[in-house]
């Protein structure tokens, strides 16, 4: 009989944790967008005069958190969670994974301020 050696990985979770996190907050931002702007369609009063307030301005802005923030930092998790254990190795860089988590944060933020 034969005894076979357990291996062991250790993986990079910190930039799934930071992932995550993000995926929290901008769900939040954009839940929060969603209400705001469903409130301006029941009543006007809620652009609070304010032309960056209105709905034609803030629903790219739900959209954009909801699709892009919200959903693409959750995919960029789960890639970064699953990876690292199928393919049983850790990150190449980490250094390139925060330029990857803090780019796509730069770009959803940017995006967010230059829309119409």
């Amino acid at each position: 009989m034969k005894t076979g050696q357990i291996d062991s990985f250790s993986f990079d979770d910190r930039i799934v944790k930071k992932f995550l996190i993000a995926t929290v907050v901008w769900g939040a931002v954009a839940l929060l967008a969603g209400v705001l702007i469903a409130t301006q369609l029941a009543t006007w009063k809620f652009n609070f005069g304010l032309e960056w307030f209105t709905f034609g301005r803030l629903r790219p802005v739900h959209t954009n958190a909801a699709i892009f923030a919200f959903a693409g930092n959750a995919i960029f998790a789960g890639i970064y969670h699953s990876s690292q254990r199928l393919l049983k190795t850790r990150l190449f860089s980490e250094w390139l994974s925060k330029i990857h988590f803090w780019g796509w944060q730069l770009i959803i933020v940017l995006a967010a301020i230059t829309l119409p």
